[in-house]
């Protein structure tokens, strides 16, 4: 009976630390894929059912009175377990570094999206300078009052298209969203891909709008003047798709603390004396 709860003991401390360790690897490869979750369940997955294999093979192996045939099959599963160990402790030891500089990342994130969102009216001032310059420019040349504003107009609609208040209210609704997500969030690593990726979206579609030039117009397309810092921060937020290949000592120790529970059942079994006998005791 204190055998067998033993026994109990370790495959649930086995477990446990089975779980732990795909689930902070998964967030450490959700990280790495930038968010596209279905390559970081499928990696994860994989990763999940290796070891699951690995070490039920491994404990079944090394139970078996037949060493002829249970000894090549441990052996490979062994290797199989420590290859699928090792390679998950890169996304494990990278989310580990995420998480241990969250304030950092969780800073970045909300300077970076301020300065996405400050897109759209920079823009409006923009469009806004520009029409005054062009209904100034059409005053000069003595163009009449209704001919001036239908001119004007014209250009509103081009720099101005419809509906494109309702865009920028979605726009920063959906910033306010994820300005504040935790680095323990599983959509976070997939909101800083798309908040970066809109920042240089959103300028290069007012760079297009921008372009066209009406006649007489003296004047460039717009160009975000937060640019710069958005994409400076958008680089710093690069290394949260780039694990290190250098964890520091308390990384690896963590690592390794938990590679040692996940064999714990493993490490319990006793192996048989003789073919003909077996026990866990």
């Amino acid at each position: 009976m204190q055998n067998q709860t033993k026994a109990g003991m370790a495959l649930f401390v086995t477990i446990i630390a089975l779980l732990t360790y795909t689930y902070i690897a998964f967030m450490g490869t959700e990280y790495m894929v930038e968010g596209d979750h279905a390559k970081a369940i499928g990696l994860s997955l994989l990763f999940a059912l290796l070891l699951t294999w690995g070490i039920r093979t491994m404990c079944k192996s090394k139970a078996s009175r037949n060493k002829r045939r249970g000894l090549p099959l441990e052996i490979a599963a062994i290797g199989v377990t420590f290859a699928t160990l090792l390679a998950g402790s890169i996304p494990f030891n990278h989310f580990l570094y995420v998480a241990d500089h969250q304030e950092a990342v969780q800073s970045s994130i909300q300077t970076i999206t301020r300065c996405v969102g400050e897109t759209d009216s920079l823009y409006a001032d923009y469009a806004d300078t520009r029409l005054r310059r062009y209904n100034q420019l059409l005053y000069k040349e003595k163009y009449k009052a209704n001919k001036r504003k239908a001119m004007t107009q014209s250009l509103r609609r081009h720099l101005l298209p419809e509906g494109i208040d309702s865009v920028r209210r979605e726009r920063q609704e959906w910033l306010g969203t994820v300005k504040s997500s935790s680095v323990w969030n599983v959509s976070t690593p997939r909101n800083v891909h798309y908040i970066t990726k809109a920042g240089e979206d959103w300028t290069k579609q007012y760079e297009t709008i921008s372009n066209l030039m009406y006649k007489g117009e003296q004047c460039e397309p717009f160009s975000a003047e937060t640019a710069t810092s958005s994409a400076s921060v958008a680089a710093e937020l690069a290394y949260l798709s780039q694990p290190s290949l250098h964890p520091d000592d308390r990384s690896v120790t963590v690592t390794l603390l938990c590679c040692l529970l996940v064999l714990t059942t493993y490490l319990h079994i006793r192996r048989p004396k003789s073919k003909f006998s077996g026990s866990h005791r």
